[in-house]
């Protein structure tokens, strides 16, 4: 089989304008296609390398801000666990305050309570001895007392200052001026004259004087000068003793 170089350069010639015609039809849409496609990919990257530079920016902002909250929520409960331990502290306070206060009410209370047991025992006391007075002073109650209880209020009266007569409304020196005294017993003439000297020294010699039986005084005597009044007698004594009493309680 010869070589033709005719053929062979019209095939050559087919084959130059395959290629041309290839190029002009195929390859240069192919070309676009694939530069479109590259620019597509290369955007497509280009908007992925954004995006995730921008998915690092908010990551670093977000890591940021988790750092600061939690700064920011250990810094709130610091603050939490101090005004707690203020409250725990202003309770405490209050507490004791109140626990000091109801012991104090409590102790003031019992100090209330001793208090009126020891009156209730001091009047129970004063009562019973009172009353142990009264039946010892009723049971000592004679003559012989009264006389003795005279004897020592004669003395009194002849002790006595004039301007103690007058301070009590019986002046010294003459007028007629009554006095009465009153005896849980009758008195003997002797005691009787004694009383009489003795307040005729003291008032004057023309006062009338007057005996009375009181036999509630139980014993001793009551001498009455106008407004005042010497008392020297049991009865008088247990009365002053018991007004003492209620005083007392």
């Amino acid at each position: 089989m010869e070589l033709s170089w005719t053929t062979f350069i019209l095939e050559a010639i087919n084959f130059l304008v395959l290629v041309w015609v290839l190029k002009r039809l195929f390859y240069a849409p192919v070309k676009r296609a694939i530069a479109q496609r590259r620019a597509a990919v290369e955007k497509t990257l280009h908007d992925a390398e954004s995006t995730r530079r921008e998915a690092e920016d908010l990551k670093s902002k977000y890591d940021g801000r988790l750092k600061e909250w939690e700064v920011e929520k250990e810094h709130q409960r610091e603050e939490l666990r101090k005004e707690l331990s203020e409250e725990r502290a202003r309770q405490f306070k209050s507490i004791e305050a109140a626990v000091a206060a109801e012991r104090e009410r409590m102790e003031v209370q019992e100090q209330v309570k001793s208090a009126e047991r020891r009156a209730n025992d001091q009047a129970k006391a004063m009562k019973q001895a009172l009353e142990f007075t009264s039946r010892l002073l009723h049971d000592l109650a004679s003559p012989e007392l009264e006389a003795k209880i005279g004897e020592l209020l004669t003395q009194q009266i002849s002790a006595a200052r004039p301007e103690d007569f007058s301070l009590a409304g019986a002046p010294a020196g003459n007028g007629h001026r009554g006095v009465e005294i009153r005896s849980a017993f009758v008195l003997g003439a002797p005691q009787r004259d004694a009383l009489i000297a003795v307040l005729k020294r003291k008032l004057g010699n023309d006062i009338s004087v007057r005996f009375e039986q009181d036999p509630q005084l139980l014993a001793g005597l009551e001498v009455a000068m106008g407004s005042y009044v010497w008392r020297a007698n049991l009865r008088d004594e247990l009365a002053y003793f018991a007004g003492m009493g209620r005083h007392e309680s």
